[in-house]
């Protein structure tokens, strides 16, 4: 899609409420709008500045335990510093990348739906457009004081990248793909719902090949690169994590809980906290298990269509997100740039998702981000009422959207492509196209 596309009268609205809304969130960053509990979201963007000064001297900050990311964030890092040699602030120059990221998947979603339009001969579907606008405003300032706006912007290219040829689509899918998981992990497990036979396989090794080229990379050119694996087996229940919740709950019945800070984040300790933390890996296990089961074992190739990889990346790190010992709200983001990619699927000529319904779930529990991080999240560490009733409440659609999600993929992979609500389409056209 041409850049130029973005300025006709029908997407003008969307446009100017993604100025206008980022224009506030930068505005909010800087502290020239005051806004609420601003030095303790900002302390992440600190962190990095920090392990950054390590980094351009080739070495991970190995020694540094919420040191937990794979080898290529650094490059994330370390990109801002590069800029502090000229003057700029840190802080703000990563708040710009941040937003050159919110909005490159702005402009993927509506290159995307304009695409479809096109396709379909209808209007543009700009559902899952105006989620991210009004999403990402509705994270607050945390969009901008996060790396994982940028993993999105790789995950969401990942799927929707446009080019003229075939060939070079799946590899550049597949190579952005790759980056992502160097980066923050997840985006590797969206390979699951990548096409069948040739294009598929192509965008799977350009995935697994940048992933490796680009390790080896930075382990020979930087020491303690995979320093990552180990301490993320120490990491133990966060207090907003969906299995947390239980245990916060039972500490107005008398367990002894107690919250804080270790390993970057603050998590819960008390009787038989370990083994839940055990429990966690073994259901994300055996929730990616089952995706994969379903792909390996009733997926048939002939069922696969665009909106159905969208689908099975919106569950997967959907899984990922219920399931993990951690689930910061910086998460959310992961999943709101997937839930807007699933709606805009959803047009009324197209309906080429199974997961609208979920994907609205996961989009409510994005709108009241706020209210729990930074709001009431004293409340939250400390066990209070309302702080823990929003925690609970939000995680339960979680997982209730999990479930829902998981249902309905492992029922639409076995379905006939006109069993879709979509236009028909056989899945070989839909290969070319997408």
């Amino acid at each position: 899609m041409s850049l130029l596309v973005v300025a006709e009268p029908r997407y003008r609205r969307a446009l100017l409420a993604w100025l206008v809304t980022r224009l506030l969130l930068m505005l909010m960053a800087t502290t020239v709008i005051p806004w609420f509990s601003h030095g303790a979201v900002l302390g992440d963007v600190k962190i990095y500045n920090g392990w950054a000064r390590i980094l351009e001297h080739g070495s991970y900050p190995v020694h540094d335990n919420r040191w937990q990311y794979p080898p290529a964030a650094a490059l994330i890092f370390l990109a801002p510093l590069l800029v502090t040699h000229f003057g700029a602030s840190y802080l703000v120059t990563f708040f710009f990348l941040a937003l050159l990221a919110d909005l490159a998947v702005f402009l993927l979603l509506l290159g995307h739906a304009h695409r479809n339009a096109a396709a379909d001969g209808a209007d543009a579907h700009l559902t899952g457009v105006w989620v991210w606008v009004v999403g990402g405003f509705a994270i607050g300032p945390l969009l901008l004081m996060r790396y994982d706006v940028i993993v999105t912007a790789l995950a969401v290219a990942g799927l929707v990248l446009p080019a003229r040829s075939v060939k070079l689509r799946w590899s550049a899918r597949g190579a952005l793909l790759g980056l992502g998981t160097i980066i923050k992990v997840w985006p590797g497990a969206l390979i699951l719902g990548l096409p069948p036979k040739g294009p598929g396989r192509r965008a799977v090794a350009w995935a697994v090949g940048t992933a490796l080229v680009l390790t080896a990379i930075l382990s020979l050119s930087m020491t303690g690169a995979l320093s990552f694996l180990s301490g993320q087996s120490n990491r133990g229940i966060e207090v907003e994590s969906v299995l947390a919740s239980v245990f916060m709950f039972l500490h107005w019945f008398g367990y002894p809980a107690k919250v804080a800070m270790s390993y970057g984040s603050f998590q819960i300790s008390g009787p038989g906290i370990s083994a839940v933390a055990s429990f966690a890996e073994l259901l994300t296990v055996v929730g990616v298990g089952i995706v994969l089961w379903w792909r390996l074992m009733r997926f048939r190739p002939r069922c696969w269509t665009p909106g159905l990889m969208y689908d099975t990346a919106f569950t997967v790190v959907l899984v990922l997100v219920v399931t993990s010992r951690v689930l910061s709200p910086q998460y959310l983001i992961w999943l709101l740039g997937l839930a807007a990619l699933v709606l805009t699927e959803n047009g009324p000529m197209r309906r080429g998702t199974v997961m609208a319904r979920p994907a609205c779930l996961v989009v409510f529990c994005v709108l009241i981000t706020q209210v729990e991080f930074p709001l009431l999240f004293g409340e939250v560490m400390g066990g209070q009422f309302w702080g823990t009733m929003v925690v609970a409440a939000r995680n339960l659609i979680l997982v209730v959207a999990c479930v829902q999600a998981l249902r309905r993929l492992w029922q639409a992979g076995a379905r006939e492509p006109q069993e879709f609500a979509e236009p028909v389409k056989t899945a070989a056209s839909v290969t070319h196209t997408s």
